[in-house]
């Protein structure tokens, strides 16, 4: 019985070994965190994103139409939009503010 666990924690260390070189060849670049996060900034600011403001502003339009838009919803819906669409600007102001 003990034979067999030391057995079996061996080939773990083993395989678990040969997985790690592959992973600490690629630790010294981060391009592909970089660019997964790059992909999912243009998904979430690009057309998708657009096509969703253009119809929040349009669902805007219908209930101010029939009297059910508020100032606080119809602000939250603005606010949001510019904080979407102005965030990279937004994170460059506070990038030059440091002196990045």
């Amino acid at each position: 019985m003990n034979f067999r666990r030391i057995t079996r924690s061996a080939s773990t260390a083993i395989v678990s070994l040969a997985a790690m070189t592959e992973a600490f060849a690629q630790a010294g670049t981060l391009a592909p965190v970089q660019s997964t996060l790059q992909t999912l900034v243009q998904t979430l600011t690009g057309p998708i994103a657009t096509s969703l403001a253009i119809l929040a502003v349009i669902a805007c339009g219908f209930m101010a139409w029939a009297g059910r838009l508020t100032w606080q919803l119809a602000g939250s819906i603005i606010f949001g939009i510019v904080l979407v669409f102005g965030s990279a600007q937004i994170v460059q102001f506070f990038q030059s503010a440091v002196g990045r």
